[in-house]
Order: structure tokens, then C-alpha cells, then sequence
């Protein structure tokens, strides 16, 4: 049953990765991945906030969740495949700046969200 919950986690979390991606292009461009960055910031956040709220430790219910949200739909959202590839691209197109920018804000900024979503529901659980 949890491969169940993994995949269900996955294509929502896919389907939630693509239409941020698209709404953001649309608005900023595609001259740098900002969608990409948005999705990982929220994703770090999000597992984070599984991890911090202290649910994932109540037995079976907690090992779908963690099925679901952690592995699946934080899978399915967040595109380290994808940081991947544009960073190579950038650095292809000889953008050092952009390249940096990308890898520096995308690193310490999904560090900061995950440490944010853990202490706002490690707070919230405490009560």
C-alpha cells in the first residue's frame, strides 16, 4: 500500500511542479529558472514542515504520510534533475553570474526553507 501513496504523492507533486513552472515562466521569463527555484524553496519547506510537525512518527499513519507527502509528493515537486541541467546550461552559455546566483540561492535558500518549515511545525505540534 505505500507504493500506492508514493505514486499518488508523485503525480500531484509533478502536476504541482508543472503548473508553478508554467505560471512563473510566463510572468519572469525563462532568461533565468525561477520556477525551478520557487518549486524547491516550497518543496524544502514543505518537507520540512513534515518533518518538524512531529506526524511522521505515529506509527503506520505516519509511514503513509511520510509515503505520500515526503517521498512522493516532494519527489514529484521538486527538481534537483532539473537544477541540474540548467546549471550546466548555464555554465555552457558562459553566464557565471547567473550560474552562481542560481546554485548559491537555490542551495542556502532551500536550506533556510526546510530549517523554516521544521521549527513553524515543530512549534505548531508543541502547541
Amino acid at each position: 500500500m505505500l507504493y500506492f501513496y508514493v505514486a499518488l504523492g508523485c503525480a500531484l507533486g509533478g502536476v504541482c511542479r508543472f503548473l508553478c513552472v508554467s505560471l512563473v515562466t510566463r510572468y519572469a521569463g525563462d532568461a533565468f529558472p525561477w520556477g525551478t527555484l520557487i518549486v524547491n524553496l516550497i518543496g524544502s519547506f514543505f518537507l520540512g514542515a513534515i518533518f518538524g510537525s512531529g506526524l511522521l512518527a505515529n506509527g503506520a499513519e505516519g509511514a503513509q504520510l511520510q509515503a505520500f507527502a515526503g517521498i512522493g509528493y516532494c519527489g514529484g515537486l521538486t527538481t534537483f534533475s532539473a537544477f541540474s541541467l540548467q546549471n550546466y546550461s548555464l555554465l555552457s552559455q558562459n553566464a557565471a553570474g547567473k550560474l552562481a546566483v542560481n546554485i548559491l540561492s537555490t542551495v542556502v535558500g532551500c536550506l533556510v526553507a526546510a530549517a523554516g518549515g521544521f521549527a513553524l511545525m515543530e512549534r505548531w505540534a508543541a502547541g
